[in-house]
């Protein structure tokens, strides 16, 4: 069994500008959960509940120690999508690092949140962000 450590991953997030930047150095943290719906199908007369599979979705949470350079990119990031002007940004993370055959999650994301600069008295400051999924999570190779 091949079992890759975190520190070969790679994660790319589009900027402000809707250019993709290579983020690894900024995250110790990422996790790009997918969940389904459920659907409840229950009819009159059951007396157990049935379900069915609804639609994909999933929250992109990353982060790890803030730096100004990270806060200079993230910060136009949240801008844009407040604005309204961006849309989308182009997000891919591979967790075993990005050679040719590594696993590659891509996708669509739109910004939910960004906390910069979080600070507890006995920690280096941090940031975290975090991402809805619009359309499909692509799961492939580099």
């Amino acid at each position: 069994m091949a079992v890759a450590h975190s520190k070969l991953s790679v994660v790319t997030l589009d900027s402000s500008a809707g250019t993709p930047t290579d983020i690894s150095t900024y995250c110790n943290a990422q996790e790009p959960p997918r969940e389904l719906d459920e659907v409840d199908v229950t009819t009159f007369g059951a007396t157990s509940r049935q379900y069915i599979s609804g639609f994909a979705s999933g929250t992109v949470t990353m982060g790890g120690p803030w730096s100004r350079e990270l806060d200079q990119f993230m910060s136009p990031l949240f801008a844009v999508f407040k604005a309204g002007t961006m849309v989308s940004a182009s997000w891919t993370y591979g967790p075993e690092g990005n050679a040719s055959g590594d696993v590659k999650y891509s996708g669509e994301l739109v910004m939910l949140s960004y906390s910069g600069a979080k600070a507890a008295i006995d920690n280096a400051q941090e940031w975290e962000a975090e991402f809805r999924i619009t359309g499909d999570l692509t799961v492939g190779v580099y």
